[in-house]
């Protein structure tokens, strides 16, 4: 499968909720690093982990989040995703802009960094808190 498949595969898999896709498509060691200073930010490692943090970001939305690719440039071991997002909790809506950079090994997402941006600080703490 192609890099760019690879994270296509991974947005429809996220967008049905197909964690057997999801689990298939993470290498066992996936490291994951969420910036900023949230409860979950931070760097996540192993496929297991990884998955339980998308869990929890969609459980923490009532199911609201949406992640949509807008584009992607690829390289021999790298896929830069363009995503427009959006999730609420409650009555706070928040959206933003997320460039998203995976390096793939052998066919699987190893190692997956996040760059967001054009979002309010406030809302986002406040859709995205997980405890």
């Amino acid at each position: 499968m192609a890099h760019d498949d690879v994270i296509r595969s991974f947005y429809t898999a996220r967008s049905n909720g197909d964690t057997h896709t999801l689990r298939d498509l993470l290498a066992l060691d996936v490291r994951w690093h969420e910036p900023g200073d949230e409860d979950y930010s931070g760097t996540h490692q192993g496929r297991e982990t990884v998955l339980t943090l998308l869990d929890d970001l969609q459980r923490a939305t009532n199911g609201t989040f949406t992640l949509a690719p807008t584009g992607f440039l690829t390289t021999h071991e790298h896929v830069v995703a363009k995503i427009r997002w959006s999730a609420s909790r409650g009555e706070t809506h928040v959206a933003g802009n997320e460039i998203a950079i995976y390096r793939i090994t052998e066919g699987k997402i190893a190692e997956a960094w996040f760059h967001v941006d054009g979002y309010d600080p406030e809302a986002l703490s406040e859709v995205f808190t997980l405890h």
